[in-house]
C-alpha cells in the first residue's frame, strides 16, 4: 500500500458519518481537509446542517474551513454529472440521481441557514450560548465583550487601589511580608500571573482563607510555627552523644575540625532560648555557605575518624536532622509569603470581578467559565434539554490544544448525546468527532495540558461504547506537506530520546521510533545544518585615543541576521528554482521562525530590508514603540501641556515639526520662559519656526473640542503630518499610523473622548498589534518572519530557524501545587533559591520537565512547516551548547542522516562544517494550486443554460491607488519601493571605510552648511562653515575647500532669491498629482510675487556637461516638486534649478525638459 493509499483509507475511516472517532494527526497529514469531508458526508448521509456543531482553535482555522465547505459545495452546483459522480466517489459516496440532487441543493440550503453553518472558535460557541441563556447563566442580557486593553487597565486600577486601600490589618500583614521581595511591578506581574489562572483562584477564593492556607501548609509541609520549631530545634535528640564526639574532636582532632567542634560545644553550652538565637552558628557548623551538608571529614578528621570507629555517626545524625529542621523553616516561610500574595490578590481579583459586573463585561476567560459553570451546574437540565434538541454532531478541532475548562464543556455535551434518550433510537447516530496531534500541543501558557489529550479520548471512547455506537481511533502519519528529507530529520531527531520527551503517543512505531511518510515522493527536498555564527573578536581598544567612530563591533546575532538577509536576497533574486513547482524561488516561499521576537528578529527584519528583499516584518509589535507613533504621542503629550519643554521639543525636533538640532537651539538656549513662548514670540524670524507654530497652534485651538481621532486625523491629513513622516520614516511608518487611528476609533467606542485618557489608556495597554501574513504566498508576498507559536498552521517551502541555541526561560514565578486532601490547588511563590524548600524544589523540577517538553515539541511544529526545504542555524554565545538545545538535537540527527561539507553558503569568512541531506526531483512538478485554481476558468454546466455575453468578457481593471511618490531620495534611488533615507544611527566609521561613505558624509555636511548658513549675515558664514567642518569626528580633511565650494554657491547671482529673505530651507511638500502622490522636502524654495524657485542640491556627484546630461531621476524628481508647485501657487510660473555643489555650477531646467518627465508621463524610449 502506497502512503497516498494508506492515507486516503485513513481518512475514510475516520470521516464515515456514521462513526465516532478521534483522530491523531501528525503534522501535514490534511487535518483540514478531513474535517471538510467529515462535514461533506455528514450532510450527504441527510444530517440536518443546523444539528452540526464544529468547533475550531482559531477564527482563522473556523474561516478556512467554511470557505473550503462553500467552495467544495458551490463547485457541486456547477459540475457535470460525470465530475460531480468522482467528486461523491471521492467520499465513498455512490452516486445516483437521487445524491446528485441533493449534492447540488446542499449549497442553497446550507447558505440559508441563519448565519451559516457552525462553524467557530469555541469562544465564539460560549458568546452564543450565553447570550441564548444569559439568565440561567446569572448574566445581564446584554452584556458586552471587554478587549484585553480595557481588561488589562482595569485589573491595573484594581490592584493599584488595593495598595492605596491597604489599611486592615491582614493587608498591612501582609505588605509587610512581601516588602523587600517584590517590588511594584513585579507584584503586579504576580497578580496577572494568578489572574491567568482564573478557575483555580476562584476555586480557591470560594474555599476561604482558612481552607486554602491549610493547604498551601500541607503542600509544603509546612507543620505548626517557626516559634515551635525553633524550640524543638533547641534540643538534638542525640545530644549527649553529640557532646561526647564534640569533645574529642576539640581535644585530639586536627586543627582544620578542633574550631568547628568548639563551636558545637559553645551551642551546647546555651541554655534552649539563646540556642534558638543563635541558630544560624549551628547550621554554619554543619552545613556550608550555600546550604550543602559538609563532607565527614570536615566534621572529623580522617586519622581521627580512623582511630575511634562511628566517631562521625552523632555529627551526622545532627546533621540530617539541621537539614530537616532548615527545610521546614523554608517550607514556613514560603507558606507565609505565598499567604500572603493570595491575601493581596484576593481584593484584586474581587475588584476586577465587581468591576466587570458592573459594567455588564466578560472577558474571554469568563466566556468559557461561565459556560462551563451552566454546562455542569446541577440545575442546567433545561438548558442541556434544550441543547439536546439542536446538536446531533460535534466536531472538535487542534483538541490537543483544548483547556480543561473547554474540555469540560465538550464533555458536558457529549454526556447528553449518548446518555438514555439522548441517543435517538430510529434516527442517524449522533456523533462526536475529534482531530488533534499531542506533538504539536505547545499553548501551555493558554491552559492547553497534552495530558488531556489521551484522558477525553479514553472518556469519549466509554461514552460512545456504553451507547453501543461505533468508534474508531485513527491515526494520520502520511504528511502531505513535505518532502521526504524534511520528515527523514523530524524521525532521526525525535529518535533521541532527550528530543522525544513529552513528544509521545502519535505516530510512534512499535519500536519508539517516530514514523512520517512521505506523500511527496520523488520531489526535490534538502535539510542543512549551518555551522554556528562565531562570536566577534575582541579587541582591545588603543588607550588615551578618543575614537571618532564607532567602532562597528558586530555580534554573533547580527552577523548571522547579515548573513542570512544576504543569503536569502541571492536565493530570492530569481536565479535559485523551486523544482517541486517549476518556478523560481520567491521572497514569498520563505518563513523565519524564532523562538522570541528578541534583538535577532528585528535585526533580520532591517538586514533584509537593507538589501531590498520584501519583508513582511515582525508578526506583532508594540505600537507604542514605534517611532512614527511615539512622535504622535509626544504631540499629544505637548498639546495636552505646552508648557511641557521635553515633550514640545521632542515634536519640533520630530518629523512634525521640522526643526533641526541646531534650529531648536537657537530657539531654546537663554530663552526667559517656556519653550513654548519662546516659540510663540520668535516664530517670525525663522521659516521653519513660523510653521512649527502654525502646527501646533492650529491643534491646539482644537484639541478641547474634538475626539483623539478627529485631532490625530487633522495633524496627519490637512496639517501634513502624514507626509512628513513618510519623508523621514519611509512606508514602514504607514502601518503603526494606521493602527494608531484605529486604536482612538476603539478607545472612543467605550470610553469618554478625552485625549488625556486615550493617551494613558495606550501607554498602559502597551497596544500590541498582531499583524497577519498578508502579502505572502506561492512564489510572491514577501518573507516572513515569525514566532513559532504564531506559525501554527501555517507552511512554507523554505523554513529558516536561526534562534536555535537557548533553551526556555524559567518564567514560572508561581507554582500551583494540588492538596490530596481538600482537593484545592493552590499558588506557591519562593522568589529567591534559599528559600526553596524540598516542596517547592519537586514543583520546580516538575515545571521543568513539563517546560522541556513543550520545547520539543515546539522544535518538532517548526521543523514540520517545512515543505520544500529546511535550513537550521543559530549563533555562538561563549557557552557549550546545551544538549537540549534544538541546534544539538538537530544536529544529533543530522549526523545520521546527512554528510558534512565545507560550509560555503556565506562568503564573509565565517567557516566551518555543514550538515545537508537532500533529495533530487524525479517527479513531475505540481504548480500552486493557488495559481492553477486561479487560471481555472469557471464552466456554467449544460443544465444551467447559456452563459450570458458579460460572462466571456474581462472584468474591467480597479482603479489604481494613488502610487506613492517621494523625490527627496538617496542618489541613485527611483522614485518608489525603496527605504526613504539611511538611517541616523548608522555608524559614520563604516560609512567612512570607502570612498562612497566617504562622499555620502561630505554631501551631508555641505548640505547642512546650505541649509543653516544663510540665516547668518553674509561676513560671519566663512568663519561659522570652519568651525563646524573642523568639529571632532566630522571626518573632513579639507574644511576650507568644502567652505569655499558652499560659500561660492552661496554667492551665485542666480540664486540670490532663494537664499535671501524670502528663502525657506528643507520645506515640506505633498500633493496629489494624477494618480501619484507626491511628498518629499524641498531643499530651498523662494516665493516671489510672479514666480516661484525651488532648487535641489545635487553634493555627490560632478556635474554633467550640459542639461541634456541630466540623469533621470533627478529631471523626474524637479517635474514632480514643480507640478505640485503650480497646484499650490496656480497663475505663478515654477522655476526648478539643480546646484551642483562641486564646481558651484547652477543649472536651470527648461520647463520643456521637464515636460517630458511629468509624473504620469512616460518618457519616449
Amino acid at each position: 500500500m502506497t502512503p497516498r493509499e494508506e492515507a486516503n483509507a485513513a481518512q475514510r475511516r475516520a470521516s464515515a458519518p456514521g462513526v465516532s472517532a478521534f483522530v491523531a494527526a501528525s503534522a501535514g497529514s490534511g487535518k483540514t481537509k478531513l474535517l471538510t469531508d467529515r462535514l461533506l458526508r455528514l450532510l450527504l448521509s441527510g444530517a440536518d446542517p443546523a444539528r452540526i456543531q464544529c468547533l475550531t482553535f482559531t477564527k482563522a482555522a473556523a474561516a478556512e474551513m467554511a470557505l473550503r465547505l462553500q467552495r467544495t459545495l458551490g463547485r457541486w452546483v456547477t459540475l457535470d454529472n460525470a465530475g460531480l459522480d468522482a467528486a461523491l466517489r471521492a467520499l465513498t459516496v455512490a452516486p445516483d440521481e437521487a445524491v446528485r440532487r441533493q449534492a447540488r441543493a446542499l449549497f442553497a440550503r446550507v447558505l440559508d441557514l441563519p448565519g451559516g453553518m457552525r462553524i467557530g472558535t469555541i469562544h465564539a460557541f460560549c458568546q452564543s450560548l450565553l447570550r441564548r441563556f444569559p439568565l440561567e447563566a446569572r448574566l445581564s442580557p446584554h452584556f458586552r465583550l471587554v478587549d484585553d486593553t480595557d481588561a488589562g487597565i482595569a485589573l491595573t486600577e484594581a490592584r493599584e487601589a488595593m495598595l492605596a486601600e491597604a489599611h486592615t490589618p491582614e493587608r498591612r500583614a501582609a505588605l509587610e511580608t512581601l516588602a523587600g521581595l517584590v517590588s511594584a511591578e513585579g507584584f503586579g506581574g504576580l497578580v496577572e500571573a494568578l489572574q491567568a489562572d482564573r478557575a483555580r483562584l476562584d476555586r480557591l477564593l470560594r474555599a476561604g482563607p482558612d481552607a486554602w492556607q491549610a493547604a498551601q501548609r500541607r503542600v509544603l509541609g509546612a507543620d505548626g510555627s517557626a516559634e515551635a520549631l525553633m524550640a524543638e530545634a533547641a534540643r538534638p535528640p542525640g545530644e549527649p552523644a553529640l557532646l561526647r564526639a564534640a569533645r574529642l574532636v576539640a581535644e585530639q582532632g586536627a586543627a582544620t575540625v578542633q574550631a568547628r567542634a568548639e563551636e558545637i560545644l559553645g551551642w551546647l553550652s546555651c541554655d534552649p532560648a539563646d540556642r534558638a538565637a543563635n541558630w544560624a552558628e549551628w547550621t554554619g557548623a554543619f552545613l556550608t555557605r550555600t546550604g550543602e551538608p559538609r563532607a565527614a571529614s570536615g566534621l572529623v578528621n580522617a586519622k581521627l575518624a580512623k582511630a575511634h570507629d562511628g566517631l562521625a555517626e552523632p555529627f551526622l545524625a545532627e546533621q540530617r536532622r539541621v537539614v530537616e529542621i532548615e527545610d521546614r523553616l523554608r517550607a514556613l516561610r514560603v507558606a507565609a509569603l505565598s499567604a500572603a500574595l493570595v491575601t493581596l490578590a484576593a481584593p484584586v481579583a474581587r475588584a476586577y470581578a465587581a468591576h466587570k459586573e458592573g459594567a455588564g463585561l466578560l472577558d474571554y476567560d469568563d466566556l468559557i467559565g461561565r459556560t462551563a459553570a451552566l454546562l455542569v451546574d446541577p440545575g442546567a437540565a433545561w438548558v442541556l434539554y434544550k441543547l439536546d434538541g439542536g446538536l446531533d454532531h460535534l466536531l472538535l478541532d487542534e483538541v490537543q490544544d483544548t483547556a480543561p475548562a473547554q474540555w469540560r464543556i465538550a464533555g458536558a455535551l457529549t454526556e447528553e448525546f449518548f446518555a438514555g434518550a439522548g441517543a435517538r433510537e430510529g434516527e442517524m447516530a449522533r456523533s462526536v468527532f475529534a482531530v488533534g496531534d499531542r506533538k504539536q500541543s505547545i499553548y501551555s501558557f493558554q491552559g492547553a495540558d497534552p495530558d488531556a489529550f489521551e484522558l477525553w479520548r479514553d472518556i469519549l471512547r466509554r461514552r460512545v461504547g456504553a451507547a453501543g455506537l461505533a468508534w474508531e481511533d485513527v491515526a494520520l502519519r502520511v504528511s502531505f506537506r513535505s518532502t521526504a528529507p524534511v520528515l527523514a530529520l523530524v524521525d532521526q531527531v525525535f529518535a533521541d530520546p532527550l528530543a522525544a520527551a513529552g513528544v509521545t503517543a502519535t505516530g510512534v512505531t512499535a519500536t519508539g521510533e517516530m514514523s512520517h511518510l512521505p506523500d511527496r515522493t520523488g520531489h526535490a527536498g534538502s535539510v542543512e545544518l549551518w555551522p554556528l555564527a562565531p562570536l566577534p573578536p575582541q579587541e582591545e581598544p588603543e588607550p588615551w585615543v578618543v575614537p571618532e567612530a564607532n567602532r562597528g563591533l558586530v555580534s554573533a546575532p547580527q552577523r548571522l541576521a547579515d548573513a542570512l538577509a544576504a543569503w536569502i536576497a541571492g536565493q530570492t533574486g530569481g536565479g535559485v528554482m523551486l523544482p517541486s513547482r517549476g518556478r523560481a524561488l520567491a521572497p514569498g516561499d520563505v518563513l523565519v521562525l524564532v523562538r522570541r521576537r528578541n534583538a535577532f528578529a528585528r535585526a533580520l527584519v532591517r538586514a533584509l530590508k537593507a538589501r531590498g528583499v520584501p519583508v513582511a516584518g515582525l508578526d506583532r509589535l508594540v505600537l507604542t514603540e514605534q517611532p512614527a507613533v511615539a512622535d504622535l504621542l509626544a504631540l499629544c503629550d505637548a498639546l495636552l501641556l505646552p508648557e511641557d519643554d521635553l515633550s514640545l521639543a521632542s515634536v519640533l525636533t520630530s518629523p512634525l515639526g521640522g526643526l533641526t538640532d541646531d534650529s531648536l537651539m537657537a530657539l531654546a538656549t537663554r530663552r526667559p520662559g517656556t519653550l513654548w513662548a519662546a516659540l510663540r514670540a520668535r516664530a517670525a524670524e525663522r521659516a521653519d519656526w513660523a510653521a512649527a507654530r502654525d502646527f501646533i497652534a492650529t491643534l491646539l485651538a482644537r484639541v478641547d473640542y474634538v475626539s483623539p481621532h478627529a485631532l490625530l486625523a487633522e495633524a496627519l491629513g490637512p496639517l501634513g503630518g502624514r507626509a512628513r513622516l513618510f519623508a523621514r520614516l519611509g512606508p514602514d511608518a504607514a502601518e503603526p499610523v494606521d493602527e494608531l487611528l484605529q486604536a482612538a476609533l476603539t478607545y472612543a467606542r467605550g470610553h469618554p473622548p478625552a485625549l488625556q485618557g486615550f493617551v494613558q489608556w495606550l501607554r498602559q495597554s502597551g497596544a500590541e498589534v498582531k499583524r497577519e501574513a498578508e502579502g505572502s504566498g506561492p512564489g510572491g508576498g514577501a518573507v516572513r518572519i515569525m514566532t513559532v507559536h504564531g506559525a501554527k498552521g501555517l507552511q512554507a517551502p523554505l523554513v529558516i530557524l536561526p534562534d536555535t541555541t537557548a533553551l526556555p526561560p524559567d518564567e514560572g514565578a508561581v507554582a500551583w501545587a494540588a492538596d490530596a486532601e481538600s482537593g484545592l490547588e493552590v499558588p506557591v511563590w519562593a522568589p529567591r533559591r534559599e528559600l526553596r524548600c524540598a516542596a517547592v524544589e519537586a514543583l520546580r523540577a516538575a515545571a521543568g520537565r513539563r517546560r522541556m517538553e513543550e520545547h520539543n515539541r515546539l522544535l518538532y511544529v517548526a521543523l514540520t512547516r517545512a515543505e520544500d526545504r529546511l535550513v537550521v542555524c543559530g549563533w555562538q554565545t561563549g557557552k557549550t551548547p546545551a544538549e537540549t538545545c534544538w541546534y544539538e538535537l538537530v544536529r544529533r540527527g543530522m549526523t545520521a542522516l546527512g554528510a558534512a561539507t565545507p560550509f560555503d553558503a556565506v562568503a564573509d569568512g565565517w567557516e566551518g562544517e555543514m550538515w545537508r541531506h537532500a533529495s533530487p526531483q524525479v517527479a513531475a512538478p505540481e504548480p500552486d494550486a493557488a495559481r492553477a485554481d486561479a487560471a481555472a476558468p469557471a464552466v456554467l454546466p449544460g443544465w444551467a443554460g447559456a452563459a450570458p455575453l458579460w460572462l466571456a468578457a474581462p472584468p474591467p481593471p480597479e482603479p489604481a491607488l494613488p502610487a506613492h511618490l517621494a523625490p527627496s531620495r538617496p542618489e541613485n534611488a527611483g522614485l518608489g519601493g525603496v527605504p526613504p533615507a539611511a538611517s541616523p544611527l548608522s555608524d559614520r566609521g563604516l560609512l567612512a571605510r570607502d570612498a562612497a561613505g566617504a562622499r555620502f558624509r561630505r554631501g551631508q555636511l555641505v548640505h547642512a552648511l546650505l541649509q543653516h548658513l544663510p540665516a547668518l549675515p553674509a561676513a560671519a558664514r566663512h568663519v561659522a562653515a570652519l568651525g563646524f567642518l573642523q568639529r571632532p569626528g566630522q571626518g573632513v580633511d579639507d574644511a576650507e575647500a568644502v567652505a569655499g565650494e558652499v560659500l561660492a554657491v552661496l554667492a551665485h547671482p542666480a540664486l540670490a532669491p532663494l537664499f535671501g529673505p524670502g528663502g525657506r530651507a528643507e520645506v515640506p511638500l505633498t500633493g496629489v498629482v494624477g494618480d501619484s502622490v507626491v511628498g518629499g522636502l524641498v531643499d530651498r524654495l523662494a516665493v516671489l510675487d510672479d514666480r516661484v524657485l525651488v532648487a535641489d542640491y545635487k553634493t555627490n556627484r560632478a556635474p554633467p556637461a550640459r542639461v541634456g546630461e541630466v540623469p533621470l531621476l533627478y529631471l523626474r524628481q524637479m517635474a514632480a516638486y514643480r507640478a505640485v508647485l503650480r497646484q499650490i501657487f496656480p497663475g505663478r510660473a515654477v522655476a526648478c534649478v539643480l546646484v551642483w555643489t562641486v564646481g558651484g555650477v547652477v543649472m536651470p531646467l527648461p520647463d520643456s525638459l521637464l515636460d517630458s518627465h511629468a509624473p504620469g508621463v512616460r518618457p519616449a524610449a
